[in-house]
């Protein structure tokens, strides 16, 4: 290949990379690389706003929620410091979501917060500072009756900056009002402004606020609860100067003469001509000044649509956006349990800025993710873009931060679900559509830690979704890396995880007698037999596999080398490369532990025979087995085909095997060669970006990142340079560059991705793809790199 060619592939490379990462972000990413706001916090959409962006000497993002606690809690974000505060309003308020707070920011800066009792008091405080939420005044309280609840609070300028606060009635359930013309300091007499002419008690329309701030609000609200109401329709009211109007213009009545009766109000959408439960979710103000809505319509508890409604000067129209799938609450119940709110549907919001986008939460393969649709012809038609996709955990009831910039990040901020159950119980946390950070590739003892941490207990937390068995080849990979983190790490978590997995299963390897794969969970058994050989039980963790390998030697495989898996027998023998890091490192292990040299002398037998017929002389590289040989098939650049996890399970299980062969042994010359020989051909195989590739020879056709081989080529080279095998000024940049790489990979929540899924094939990699052979690899690279540290 000329220099020329050479050139261009390694471009072809890194400009597939980059459209790569470029293709990711465009098209939405995980919710849990989205930066997150509180670890605890949750809220209802009936209380707003809850996020607002201010700009007066500092130019922050207010947001206010509920903790599972039932705290009651206000943060602030500055865009130009980067600084994030947090100040906890009222603690132990209630455990339930309606109670969350809403904003309203004061002529001078001050923030006013305002909350209720889900039926009950009604609260409200003010901080002492402008834009400064570290200090609040009293937390004073209103009794407005048992059942009042939510919170919208409005100031408008043309009223000499008289405040409104609208809540649920606390006497009707009906939509009321309070008024303060002293900032707060005293409120007038609760007023219901909407009733029904028959007044049934139980009738509780759902209202949704907005305000221009100097002398508009507009309200849209139902009927009713659509668990009560089989014909749910939403109306519209605009209040100015004393008097209310529909939208048309026309008076329906005025400030001395409440309630309005409901029935007089025209509808924005009739839910009994369409014979439909529609619930509002957001109202909103476009350019024009006109109102825009968004609500739900649910023909079924379990069959939701999104709705967008416009008043065009004319008339209202209506038009579905999407469908909005069923209830989100996610919990285990009993059959003949029904679910208590099941027209709770994942949420709406409107940006306020924009009005003909609205983001959503919408279900795609099991899990509710974050959208944004927009629409230019007034809702006829809408086009959307992913905010989160892919995400481990459902993502619900977004709200955009109000006056909000065109360029603010985050825009729009959501609850991301870790327990869901009832508005009474639920663990959430608020996130946001700012990317999060990143870790740190920095050869640094706390940076290498840090991301180690975070990938090992990743792996941990979301074990419970791993597909293979438990002593699985792709499992036991990943308990070799474990065990060397547990041994590394202070925290006795890791080392209980996995003492805990080998009692499960009485420390027996999995069930094929001969085969490679199923006893690589001994190097962890052998490797806890260790830690904990002076216990009186230990010798249960060694007993399963020294009869194991007892038995592969004294009855040795008839198989040939000749993989084939129609024939069983031809995998009783380490017929594939891959298989070297599966089984020597064991009876390497087990030789130290006994002292009885048949395991070195049996490993040796097979270790070299597969060397012998598998190892290019030449490329000093590894086929993957027979079939890839070249007089079978050829790379489509004409190179020979070497996988690149392959040759990175053979220089892992090298290491492993190095680590425990006694320096003395007349075993260890060859395997050192062999590791030697091997990294150097492996360093002229790193991609300019610092990854090794599915393919060694042909990374153009494979342009992807490949995590797992890059991981054991890291930590092979590592270790090199450690024992001294390998020259520390050649291989060091190498190690350098390849760790920064790696550390790239890893989610902001210690997922790894980019991991070549199985296969003797290398297949299609992206950032998502992740593995536990592909963290074990990881955790085995990151502790070697810990020992270059020190």
């Amino acid at each position: 290949m000329t220099m020329k060619i050479q050139e261009l592939m390694q471009l072809r490379i890194l400009l597939s990379f980059f459209f790569i990462c470029s293709y990711i972000f465009a098209s939405g990413q995980r919710a849990e690389d989205y930066k997150t706001l509180s670890e605890d916090g949750s809220w209802c959409w009936f209380s707003d706003p809850r996020s607002v962006y201010h700009q007066g000497k500092k130019e922050c993002t207010y947001t206010g929620f509920v903790t599972s606690e039932g705290d009651i809690v206000i943060t602030s974000k500055d865009h130009k410091s980067g600084l994030e505060s947090r100040h906890t309003i009222y603690k132990n308020l209630e455990v339930d979501d309606h109670v969350n707070p809403s904003i309203l920011f004061l002529p001078d800066g001050r923030l006013m917060v305002f909350f209720t009792k889900h039926n009950g008091l009604l609260y409200y405080t003010t901080s002492e500072l402008p834009e400064d939420i570290s200090k609040f005044g009293k937390v004073n309280s209103l009794n407005l009756g048992k059942m009042s609840c939510y919170t919208n609070p409005v100031l408008l300028s043309g009223e000499a900056n008289r405040i409104y606060l609208f809540y649920r009635g606390g006497y009707d359930w009906k939509p009321s009002y309070i008024t303060s013309d002293d900032l707060g300091k005293n409120w007038s007499k609760p007023k219901s402004f909407v009733s029904k002419e028959i007044n049934v008690s139980s009738n509780r329309p759902y209202t949704k606020v907005v305000s221009d701030g100097i002398a508009n609000i507009h309200f849209a609200f139902t009927d009713g609860h659509p668990r009560d109401e089989s014909q749910n329709s939403i109306y519209y009211l605009r209040y100015e100067g004393g008097s209310f109007y529909d939208a048309s213009g026309k008076v329906l009545g005025d400030v001395n003469h409440l309630p309005i009766r409901q029935e007089s109000i025209p509808k924005a959408y009739d839910g009994v001509e369409h014979n439909q439960r529609a619930w509002i979710w957001d109202i909103a103000l476009n350019e024009q000044s006109n109102p825009v809505i968004a609500f739900t319509t649910m023909p079924e508890e379990t069959n939701h649509f999104y709705n967008y409604g416009i008043w065009n000067g004319k008339e209202w129209i209506t038009n579905q956006i999407c469908s909005a799938g069923s209830s989100f609450p996610r919990f285990v119940r009993k059959k003949e349990e029904r679910n208590r709110e099941p027209h709770y549907s994942g949420g709406i919001s409107i940006d306020h800025n924009k009005t003909n986008t609205v983001y959503l939460s919408k279900p795609h393969n099991d899990r509710y993710e974050i959208e944004e649709w927009t629409t230019m012809d007034n809702g006829k038609s809408f086009s959307s873009n992913s905010v989160t996709t892919n995400s481990l955990r459902d993502n619900i009831r977004p709200v955009v931060v109000r006056n909000a910039p065109k360029e603010l990040s985050p825009r729009v901020l959501w609850m991301n679900v870790d327990h869901y159950e009832h508005y009474t119980k639920f663990h959430t946390a608020i996130k946001g559509n700012q990317p999060a950070n990143k870790f740190s590739g920095k050869i640094s003892e706390d940076s290498v830690k840090a991301v180690l941490t975070a990938v090992a207990d990743w792996q941990i937390d979301n074990f419970h979704l791993v597909k293979h068995h438990t002593l699985d080849w792709t499992n036991g990979a990943l308990y070799a890396g474990m065990m060397t983190w547990a041994k590394t790490s202070s925290d006795k978590k890791y080392l209980d995880w996995l003492n805990r997995i080998g009692w499960k299963f009485h420390w027996q390897p999995y069930y094929r007698m001969y085969h490679a794969d199923d006893v690589v969970v001994s190097q962890m058994y052998l490797d806890m037999y260790e830690e904990k050989k002076a216990d009186k039980n230990s010798y249960r963790i060694l007993g399963p596999t020294k009869a194991r390998l007892d038995y592969v030697i004294n009855n040795p495989s008839k198989g040939t080398l000749l993989l084939n898996y129609r024939d069983a027998q031809t995998l009783e023998r380490w017929s594939w490369c891959d298989a070297l890091f599966m089984a020597p490192p064991v009876y390497v292990k087990m030789a130290n532990i006994t002292g009885d040299d048949k395991y070195l002398s049996f490993m040796d037998q097979e270790f070299k025979a597969t060397y012998d017929f598998l190892y290019d002389q030449e490329e000093h590289l590894f086929y993957r087995d027979h079939r890839f040989f070249p007089d079978v098939k050829l790379e489509s650049n004409g190179e020979k085909i070497f996988w690149g996890r392959g040759n990175g399970w053979v220089l892992g299980g090298l290491v492993s095997m190095l680590k425990d062969l006694p320096k003395d042994s007349k075993y260890r010359p060859f395997y050192e060669e062999l590791f030697k020989e091997m990294s150097e051909k492996v360093v002229e195989c790193q991609g300019k970006e610092g990854f090794w590739h599915a393919s060694m020879l042909d990374p153009g056709s494979y342009p992807n990142p490949e995590t797992s081989s890059s991981a054991f080529f890291c930590y092979a080279l590592a270790y090199g340079i450690n024992s001294g095998l390998l020259e520390k000024d050649k291989y060091l940049p190498v190690v350098t560059k390849s760790w920064e790489a790696l550390v790239s990979a890893v989610h902001p929540d210690g997922k790894l991705g980019w991991v070549q899924p199985i296969g003797e094939d290398p297949k299609k990699v992206t950032a998502e793809m992740t593995e536990v052979y592909g963290v074990g690899a990881f955790l085995l690279a990151g502790t070697e790199m810990l020992e270059l540290i020190e």
